[in-house]
């Protein structure tokens, strides 16, 4: 199974990442290539979200994020709620 390296646990609103760090990824994914952080709540919803493996900084500076292919899978299975 694809998603099998993930517990079925961590598909639940309340995941890894809770619900501050799904509506920091959703906001990523809406970003495109590259999401600049801006709000204090980015600042720490990161935190969680890299710890996950769901977003990977992009370039040397620490203000730019991008989504993972895991972050994708995460938000997919969430909207389709597996």
């Amino acid at each position: 199974m694809q998603g099998a390296a993930l517990s079925s646990t961590c598909w639940t609103a309340g995941g890894p990442v809770g619900p501050r760090g799904i509506a920091f990824m959703r906001r990523v994914r809406a970003g495109g290539d590259a999401y600049t952080l801006v709000r204090n709540a980015d600042h720490e919803a990161v935190v969680t979200a890299r710890a996950a493996g769901f977003v990977a900084w992009v370039g040397q500076g620490r203000n730019d994020v991008r989504l993972t292919a895991r972050g994708a899978e995460y938000l997919d299975r969430l909207a389709r709620v597996e």
